[in-house]
């Protein structure tokens, strides 16, 4: 499959993109797995990492969780940054 699942165009890559929610006794960890090209996986990976920098600090543990969400979501984002830019193909 080399077209994004999203919008349809190509070309497109398999991302795995993470979230990662920090509470006081608890943590969420989110995953998703996709196949988008530059314009939509950039979208998801801004709209996730932002959301991890602003919920995923809270609690001890969660602080190196968090570290790593960044890391593994920096992963990604070269591979986001390494496609060309999405056309439609017919």
């Amino acid at each position: 499959m080399t077209h994004c699942q999203f919008c349809g165009r190509s070309p497109a890559r398999d991302l795995v993109i993470r979230r990662h929610v920090g509470m006081v006794f608890l943590q969420r960890f989110y995953k998703a797995q996709v196949h988008a090209c530059r314009s939509c996986g950039g979208a998801m990976l801004k709209s996730w990492t932002l959301r991890t920098f602003v919920q995923g600090w809270w609690g001890y543990i969660s602080f190196f969780a968090n570290l790593f969400t960044l890391a593994m979501n920096a992963v990604a984002a070269v591979k986001v940054v390494k496609l060309q830019p999405p056309s439609l193909s017919s």
